[in-house]
């Protein structure tokens, strides 16, 4: 049985923070960055694959902060990420913006995005910018909400969940943060109810979420989610189906 409360567990390490996005909404696999590699025309930034229980996730916040206060600043060079506008707030864990800029492209909250993997045999990564991030020693870094494609998304008693369609991904609740130079590019992601027919050539497509704890699918139509979660999802699939107009029932 799932409680009212489903992935109230699954907590943020910047929950107490998403004041930032009042006017969006609160929240692509989980992903968590280990190393870094220098590109032959541009510096990216790599992303591994791991997931984090509560407690878990908050050593990884205290460890961060930890970090944060004790890197030397870093010396910018032409092609780092840099942030763009106005700073929205500043935190003890550094100076928020909307936008940041990088590899002669501009990035703002809310954008689906691609990341590149720390295995180049591995597809790109996807996840949703919930916050862009200049930390007191210069770097940049923004804060993934994650989506699971199915060779990542684990069953608890072994394997993977499969579905048809390699454009089709698991969104999930969990987030983590990553260097801003791990972005390559923009991407599509829509969120389609289960009993509409899915569109073609129209990016990825998102049907259900996937349980980083009890490693479960659920459907985007489940009405047990806890009431943020709810509200999150019922705004990605409003807006997914305005974008893609009016989707037959299956």
């Amino acid at each position: 049985m799932v409680s009212c409360g489903r992935f109230a567990q699954v907590s943020s390490s910047d929950d107490e923070e998403d004041s930032l996005a009042k006017t969006r909404s609160q929240g692509q696999n989980s992903r968590r960055p280990e190393e870094t590699m220098e590109g032959k025309m541009m510096k990216r930034e790599k992303v591994s694959l791991n997931e984090e229980s509560d407690g878990e996730e908050e050593e990884t916040e205290r460890k961060r902060k930890k970090d944060d206060e004790e890197t030397p600043p870093k010396e910018l060079k032409p092609d780092d990420a840099k942030p763009v506008g106005e700073p929205v707030k500043v935190t003890g864990r550094g100076t928020h913006y909307w936008q940041f800029e990088y590899g002669g492209n501009r990035y703002e909250l809310e954008d689906s995005v691609l990341l590149h993997p720390e295995d180049n045999s591995l597809e790109p990564y996807v996840a949703i910018i919930k916050d862009i991030t200049k930390k007191q020693d210069g770097r940049m870094m923004i804060l993934g909400q994650w989506f699971y494609r199915q060779e990542d998304a684990k069953k608890m008693d072994g394997g993977n969940w499969v579905v048809n369609d390699t454009h089709e991904l698991f969104y999930s609740f969990h987030r983590d943060e990553v260097p801003a130079e791990s972005v390559i590019e923009r991407c599509v992601v829509n969120f389609v109810p289960a009993h509409k027919q899915l569109p073609r050539g129209t990016g990825f497509i998102v049907r259900e979420v996937y349980d980083t704890v009890a490693k479960k699918l659920w459907k985007l139509t489940d009405m047990d989610y806890a009431v943020a979660k709810q509200r999150e999802i019922d705004l990605f699939v409003d807006k997914s189906l305005a974008r893609l107009g009016d989707l037959p029932d299956l």
